[in-house]
C-alpha cells in the first residue's frame, strides 16, 4: 500500500511531458510524490502498487505543472480584496469606482486599488489628485498603476505623507508636478516610497488571506509553482515565516521560491539561508534588484530619448555604480541575482555588473537574471549567452503593450523589443511568468501570446512583430523547463520523467496540436502537485 494522499495514476490520456521518456505515453503514475512511471496504459498500470487511485483522462492532456517564474503573490492576494482598475476605460469611470469604495468602507481606511493604465482612459491623460479629491475629499487614496511603477493619490494621502510643493524628488523617483510646482498626485518609482510608507500595513491575517486567495487562483490555472518577489513590501523574516506556515505536505500544497529584495539582503546574509535553501515547497530564491521602471509609465531608463517625450530617458533606480556594488555582494554570497531591468540601458547597466561580478568571482553556472529585458539592442542578445544571463521574460506583455510600445520608442528600436524568437535563436535560457498582477496569473494566455503575438481579439492578424513568434512546444517550455532552470531544479521539475516531482497539469486539448488562437481558451481540468489532487474542475 501507499501513503494516501500524494501517489495518483492517470491513465487514457495525451502526455506531453517534454521529454525522451514520454514520447508517445498515455499515462502517467506519481507514487509517493514523485513520477515513478510514464509510458502505455498497460505498462504503467502494471507498475501501480495496490490501493493507487486512478483518474481515467478520457483523452485529455497532461503536460507539466506550470511555473511563472515572476510575479508577486502576495501583492496578488491582496490585489483580490482590493479595488481593481483593471480595463478602467475612463477618468469617469475610475472616479464613480473611487466614490463607492470610499462610501463602503469604515470611516478612517484607505481607498487602495491598482491596475489603471493612462493609455486606456477617453482622457489620456493621468489621474490628478484633484479627480480624486471630487470624490473623496476627507479620505486617503492611493491607486497604483497597472504596471506598479506609478501611484496616483488625492490631497489627503499627500497630506498624511507630508508630501508638499518644498518636497524633493527622491533619488531614483519623481513626484509629477503642474506648471506651478504644486505635485500633481503622481508618484513615479521610488517617489512612490513617499506614500507607501504611510499607507497601513496588511496585519497577519489579511495577508494569510491573501497567500490562500492567490494560491486558489494559482492553482486553478494551473501553476504548481512560482518565483515570488514580495519581501520588498513586506519583509523577508516575515513573508518566509508566512509560507513556511501555510504552504507544505500539510497545508497549500504549492511551492514558491521566495525572492529576497535587495533592501533586506542584510536579513538574509545574518542567516545561513542562501539560494536554493528550504524544502518542496519553500525555497530561498533570488536577490531581486531594480535597475529601472517600466515602459508604460515612461520610466524604463533608455539610451537615447523616448520618442513620444524626447526630453525623457526614463529613471534609472540606481546609479552604475550602485548596481555593480549591489550585484558584487550578492554574488559573493554565493547568492543568485535577478535584476528587473526593462529598457536598454538599465540592461547594459546589469549586464555591467554581472560581467564585473563574474570576473571577481567567476562562478560557471551562476544563472543570474534580467527580468522583462525588453528594450534591447542588437548586441545585447549575444552578450547575455555569453555570460550565461537567464531572460525571465512576460509573453502577456504584449498584448497590452503592442498599443503603445513603437510610439514610446520608434520604429528602429521597436524591431529589437519583446525579442523572444532572437533571445532563444541566440542560445539564451528564457523562462516565463506573468509579473502578476501586473497581467493575469494565466499561463495559458502566456502560451497564446508567444505563440501568436495578437491581442485577445487577434490583433493584428500577422501578429506583432510577428518574426518573433514561438512554436507552441517552444512556449510550453517557457513555463515549465525555463522556469525550473531559472531556479536550478531541472532534474527536479519542468519535464514529465521518472523521479521528477509529480507536479503536473491536466488540459482539455493538447497545445501542441491546436490552432494558436485557442491556446487562450485551454481549459485546465486538474492541478496536481507532488501527486496530490491539488484542484479539478467540477
Amino acid at each position: 500500500m501507499v501513503r494516501e494522499g500524494n501517489s495518483l495514476l492517470l491513465h487514457n490520456g495525451r502526455v506531453i511531458g517534454l521529454a525522451e521518456a514520454a514520447r508517445g505515453a498515455t499515462a502517467v503514475l506519481v507514487v509517493e510524490g514523485r513520477i515513478k512511471a510514464v509510458g502505455a496504459d498497460g505498462a504503467v498500470r502494471a507498475a501501480a502498487p495496490r490501493g493507487v487511485p486512478a483518474v481515467d483522462l478520457e483523452g485529455r492532456t497532461v503536460v507539466p505543472g506550470f511555473i511563472d517564474s515572476h510575479l508577486h503573490l502576495l501583492n496578488f492576494g491582496l490585489y483580490l480584496q482590493r479595488l481593481d482598475l483593471i480595463g478602467v476605460k475612463s477618468l469617469a469611470e475610475l472616479t464613480r469606482l473611487v466614490a463607492e469604495k470610499h462610501a463602503a468602507l469604515p470611516a478612517g481606511d484607505w481607498v487602495l486599488g491598482r491596475g489603471w493604465d493612462q493609455d486606456l482612459f477617453a482622457e489620456k491623460r493621468y489621474p490628478s489628485r484633484r479627480d480624486l479629491d471630487a470624490v473623496a475629499p476627507d479620505r486617503p487614496v492611493a491607486l497604483t498603476r497597472a504596471c506598479g511603477h506609478a501611484l496616483a493619490a488625492n490631497s489627503e494621502a499627500l497630506r498624511r505623507a507630508g508630501v508638499a510643493r518644498e518636497t524633493p524628488d527622491p533619488a531614483g523617483g519623481q513626484i509629477d508636478r503642474d506648471e506651478t510646482g504644486e505635485p500633481t498626485g503622481i508618484f513615479r518609482e521610488r517617489a512612490m516610497g513617499l506614500m507607501t510608507r504611510v499607507i497601513p500595513k496588511p496585519g497577519a491575517n489579511e495577508l494569510a488571506t491573501a497567500l490562500r486567495a492567490a494560491v486558489g487562483q494559482a492553482l486553478a490555472a494551473g501553476v504548481t509553482s512560482v518565483h515570488s518577489d514580495d519581501c520588498g513590501a513586506f519583509g523577508f523574516g516575515p513573508v518566509l515565516g508566512l509560507y513556511r506556515g501555510h504552504l507544505g505536505p500539510e497545508g497549500l500544497p504549492f511551492r514558491v521560491h521566495v525572492d529576497v529584495s535587495n533592501e533586506a539582503i542584510g536579513d538574509l546574509l545574518a542567516t545561513d539561508l542562501r539560494t536554493g535553501s528550504g524544502n518542496e515547497f519553500v525555497q530561498v530564491g533570488s536577490v531581486k534588484m531594480f535597475a529601472d521602471g517600466s515602459l508604460g509609465a515612461g520610466t524604463a531608463a533608455l539610451s537615447e530619448p523616448y520618442n513620444d517625450n524626447p526630453g525623457s530617458r526614463g529613471i534609472p533606480v540606481v546609479t552604475p555604480e550602485q548596481m555593480k556594488e549591489n550585484v558584487l555582494r550578492a554574488h559573493r554570497s554565493g547568492m543568485q541575482v535577478a535584476v528587473h531591468a526593462i529598457g536598454d540601458l538599465a540592461i547594459a547597466m546589469t549586464l555591467d555588473a554581472y560581467e564585473a561580478a563574474l570576473a571577481d568571482r567567476p562562478r560557471p553556472d551562476h544563472r543570474h537574471r534580467i527580468i522583462h529585458g525588453q528594450i534591447m539592442r542588437p548586441e545585447q542578445f549575444e552578450r547575455f549567452a555569453r555570460l550565461g544571463v537567464v531572460a525571465d521574460i512576460q509573453p502577456k506583455f504584449i498584448t497590452t503593450d503592442m498599443r503603445w510600445a513603437e510610439r514610446r520608442v520608434g520604429p528602429r528600436r521597436i524591431r529589437t523589443s519583446y525579442a523572444w524568437r532572437t533571445f532563444l535563436d541566440h542560445g539564451v535560457h528564457c523562462a516565463g511568468g506573468s509579473d502578476c498582477p501586473v497581467e493575469p496569473l494565466d499561463p495559458v494566455l502566456g502560451l497564446y501570446s508567444a505563440v501568436t503575438r495578437q491581442d485577445l481579439e487577434g490583433h493584428p492578424r500577422e501578429g506583432w512583430l510577428p518574426d518573433q513568434r514561438l512554436t507552441a512546444e517552444e512556449a510550453l517550455r517557457l513555463f515549465t523547463l525555463g522556469g525550473a532552470y531559472a531556479a536550478f531544479e531541472e532534474k527536479d521539475k519542468g519535464s514529465i520523467e521518472p523521479g521528477k516531482l509529480g507536479d503536473l497539469v491536466v488540459l482539455d486539448r493538447d497545445p501542441t496540436a491546436i490552432p494558436g488562437s485557442e491556446l487562450k481558451d485551454l481549459r485546465v481540468e486538474m492541478t496536481i502537485v507532488g501527486g496530490r489532487m491539488a484542484f479539478r474542475r467540477d
